[in-house]
């Protein structure tokens, strides 16, 4: 790789890890409003965060599609791989939830497979970068 090559992957990874380390507590945060407000009836409340928050997920997965990329290959790289699949299994999940009115399963969804895996991906990332915390 030449030299420019590389410093443009060094200034798109710091990029891309600061939007993260901005935006992906917010999601979280924003993800368990959703599951209180499932977990109290409030629907209506609930899909209105999830719907707003459908692109927040869909630029997290391009993100965690990269960071193969960007991360050194290690333990980070196989703490999210092997936990990639539960959370792709969960996203798969929420259509048929809310298509049943099911609002246990999206909160157990969000709570247990979706909200976790993001805020796993959040550490590794900020571990990367010293001078952020992760706070709910």
């Amino acid at each position: 790789m030449k030299h420019n090559q590389v410093q443009d992957i060094k200034e798109l990874s710091a990029e891309i890890f600061e939007s993260a380390l901005d935006y992906l507590p917010r999601l979280v945060n924003g993800l368990l409003q959703a599951s209180n407000h499932f977990k109290g009836n409030e629907y209506t409340e609930g899909y209105q965060i999830l719907q707003e928050a459908s692109e927040g997920l869909m630029w997290f997965s391009e993100v965690v599609h990269g960071l193969p990329l960007l991360l050194p290959q290690g333990e980070s790289m196989i703490d999210i791989t092997e936990n990639w699949q539960s959370y792709l299994n969960a996203l798969n999940n929420i259509l048929p939830s809310i298509e049943k009115g099911d609002g246990i399963a999206l909160s157990r969804l969000l709570d247990n497979e979706v909200v976790p895996f993001i805020v796993l991906v959040y550490e590794i990332i900020n571990n990367l970068k010293p001078g952020s915390e992760y706070s709910q």
